[in-house]
């Protein structure tokens, strides 16, 4: 995940610095919202991949465990065979929403609220933003899905 730096006051005459230490440790999430209020979210410590993308979808059927009609996007990790095969279960369907539509998708709200609750934020330690990423995830209001469709 990355967080925007955003506008912030300062008092007058003062001006902040961040030391950085050349290293970036990052972390990247996928997340579903369900029609019922629920929400599943898994985080991997690289860039996500239709591998990844992949076990999500997996893990989506097992946590669930009924027949789910996903909601994809046009990320190009959705779109690989490794995922579209997976298609073929009698226990699941895709519907892809069109390009560059994210005001269709539920999930970019909660990307919103969790950019919200981040930004100007410095970590000291990928420790120290998962802890923040899931204080945050915990305090989401979900979108009603109902009202996207």
């Amino acid at each position: 995940m990355q967080v925007e730096p955003r506008a912030a006051w300062f008092p007058r005459g003062t001006r902040p610095s961040v030391e950085l230490s050349g290293q970036l440790d990052w972390t990247c999430l996928l997340g579903a919202i369900t029609e019922d209020g629920d929400c599943f979210f898994s985080r991997f410590t690289e860039y996500v991949t239709a591998d990844h993308a992949k076990h999500f979808i997996l893990a989506l059927c097992e946590e669930f465990e009924e027949d789910l009609i996903v909601v994809l996007d046009g990320a190009p990790y959705f779109q690989a065979s490794d995922v579209t095969d997976l298609a073929a279960r009698d226990d699941l369907a895709f519907v892809t929403l069109p390009a560059y539509s994210p005001e269709l998708n539920p999930v970019e709200e909660c990307w919103r609220q969790l950019q919200n609750a981040l930004s100007n934020w410095f970590f000291d330690s990928l420790e120290q933003l998962t802890t923040a990423i899931d204080t945050a995830l915990d305090q989401l209001s979900l979108p009603k899905v109902s009202n996207y469709f």
